[in-house]
């Protein structure tokens, strides 16, 4: 988890030193009407179980979960919430999931009221070896947040599943159709930049600039 967190960091600084800074100015605007929607990172604890086939994923009931409430580990708009309850991913071939895929809540009242949600576009998943009787299962899935407000904002999350036995005789149960019983912990999302959506609303922003002083100079 940290790992990724670290990568995805660095990525962020290498995305933010790569803006113009003569730039900067027409971003301001662009910057405050995005300021609802959410942003930062946050890491989910739970007990759970899923059922994993070779092209799905599904959270067994309760599929429930609780935000980590430590400052270092959940950052940002997700600090107000404490639950929220996770969808499955129907297919990874040509990914389609039951979305919103996560839905958030300040208490258990809220979760599924369909506010404050995370809506997969795209997933992949890695088998691992990890002893000679356990096997990691990384999913790593990518999409967007939506706030309660509609604010929509880019984000990915990864977690680490786990099931008995070895890369061979999962493959084997998924040959005669059978799923395999995998347990997570924790999990981790947060919010990435869109360098492409925030240059191209530099250029707008750059368009408009250009026009009123057409128009100026034309009066």
């Amino acid at each position: 988890m940290i790992s990724f967190k670290s990568k995805l960091l660095n990525a962020t600084l290498a995305v933010t030193a790569a803006i113009p800074l003569a730039t900067a100015g027409l971003f301001t605007s662009a910057g405050s009407a995005q300021a609802v929607a959410l942003t930062g990172d946050f890491s989910l604890t739970g007990d759970g179980t899923a059922s994993l086939l070779a092209d799905s994923l599904t959270f067994n009931t309760p599929n429930t979960f609780t935000i980590s409430p430590d400052p270092d580990l959940t950052t940002g708009e997700f600090s107000a919430f404490t639950k929220g309850a996770i969808g499955n991913i129907l297919s990874f071939t040509s990914t389609s999931a039951t979305n919103p895929f996560l839905d958030l809540g300040t208490n258990a009242a809220t979760i599924g009221d369909g506010l404050n949600t995370f809506n997969v576009t795209s997933a992949t998943y890695k088998l691992t070896q990890a002893n000679p009787n356990l096997v990691s299962i990384d999913v790593i899935t990518y999409g967007f947040f939506k706030s309660a407000l509609g604010d929509l904002s880019q984000g990915q999350g990864i977690f680490t599943l786990q099931a008995r036995g070895t890369i061979d005789s999962i493959k084997a149960n998924w040959s005669t159709n059978t799923a395999v019983k995998a347990t997570y912990s924790s999990l981790y999302f947060a919010t990435v930049p869109e360098p492409a959506t925030v240059l191209g609303l530099g250029l707008v922003g750059a368009g408009m600039v250009m026009s009123r002083r057409r128009k100026s100079v034309v009066q």
